[in-house]
């Protein structure tokens, strides 16, 4: 019987860091290293479950929706948009 303290994991619904690198990859259409699977974790992009100090899951469903673009795409798209909303007339209000 487990105790108060322990979890049951379900395996499927986390990657190792290699299969996350792997999928992030595929994903992205480029090459994406482990070590920036551990960077998108340590900035929260993706959910991580400890095992113990040196090992670490990734979360599958986080990792298969996760798209690396270019560096500065993100920031770019995102300021196209506030450029079209600022130019779009606003209803005026009788």
């Amino acid at each position: 019987m487990a105790s108060n303290h322990e979890q049951v994991v379900n395996l499927a619904e986390w990657y190792n860091a290699g299969e996350a690198a792997a999928r992030l990859t595929a994903n992205s259409g480029k090459e994406i290293k482990v070590s920036y699977v551990r960077t998108l974790a340590r900035y929260k992009k993706v959910r991580t479950l400890n095992l113990s100090d040196r090992v670490h899951l990734y979360s599958r469903a986080d990792i298969d929706n996760y798209v690396v673009e270019e560096r500065g795409e993100k920031s770019g798209r995102a300021k196209r948009q506030q450029a079209v909303s600022k130019n779009r007339p606003t209803k005026a209000v009788a």
